[in-house]
């Protein structure tokens, strides 16, 4: 079993939409996935179910001590399973945000994986590098970070990966899973030219090959609750980026052949 988390020093790059859509692709590919939402706005939930509002799940647990892994819910792909965020409310009255017990959360996602019994925990994080992403950094395996395509973006990424060596001088074995481009505009010189100039900064290898597009798409899937894959009989073309890029972390994440699952038909992914 691995822990992925989805981090990024911006807010709005597509985090979330990276893993929705990555984690259905993996779990569409046959592996068993368990998506945990961490960012406290519930961005997995509120994308994938109307009534996530009103779901108990991952600050629910960790506010109470509780074994989170009861609050899974079951999505209708049989691979997927999902932990939302639940209401922050009673986890700030306990003192939460402000000094995060790293411990707690590396118990609470392991608690989760052997429960749910999954190959990889993708985690969608709060944007930034600090307090709650620290801590589930601390307790993963490796991270894949989203960067936006567009020239202000670009310039954090030196942030985060020096956020991540910190890690790993205090003993913290986290590994880059790659930094997958977002938000791509192929038309935009702009954005042509920041995906550009950081692959050609970067170390071989450390960028994924699959760009992510800034498509209507996603607002339509968001909408309907539900990720790419599902949102139609005939997904866009957009979805297959995700099965690409799940294709390129499988060798990363230690995972096998793919076994193509069943996609259950359109419609949200979560009742």
């Amino acid at each position: 079993m691995k822990i992925l988390a989805i981090a990024s020093q911006k807010g709005g790059v597509g985090k979330t939409t990276v893993a929705i859509n990555l984690a259905y692709a993996l779990a569409h590919r046959g592996h068993r996935i368990l998506i945990v939402d961490t960012d406290p706005q519930g961005s997995v939930g509120l994308s994938l179910s109307r009534g996530a509002r009103e779901r108990t799940g991952f600050y629910d647990a960790l506010a109470a001590g509780e074994d989170p892994s009861r609050l899974v819910l079951q999505s209708r792909l049989p691979e997927l399973k999902l932990l939302p965020a639940g209401r922050t409310d009673s986890f700030l009255a306990a003192g939460g945000f402000g000094g995060v017990d790293d411990r707690a959360v590396a118990d609470a996602l392991a608690a989760l994986a052997a429960a749910a019994g999954v190959d990889v925990v993708v985690v969608d994080t709060p944007a930034g590098m600090s307090g709650v992403t620290t801590s589930v950094l601390r307790a993963a395996d490796s991270v894949l970070i989203p960067q936006q395509a567009e020239p202000l973006g670009v310039r954090s990424v030196p942030q985060v990966l020096q956020a991540i060596a910190a890690l790993r001088r205090k003993g913290h074995p986290l590994a880059v899973a790659g930094i997958v481009m977002t938000m791509v505009q192929g038309d935009q010189k702009e954005s042509v030219e920041a995906e550009q100039q950081l692959r050609a900064a970067l170390p071989a290898g450390l960028m994924c090959s699959a760009n992510v597009p800034r498509e209507v798409a996603f607002l339509k899937a968001s909408g309907a609750g539900v990720p790419l894959g599902l949102l139609s009989k005939r997904p866009p073309a957009a979805a297959a980026v995700f099965d690409q890029l799940a294709a390129e972390l499988e060798p990363k994440l230690g995972l096998g052949s793919p076994t193509e699952a069943d996609p259950h038909g359109v419609g949200e992914l979560v009742d």
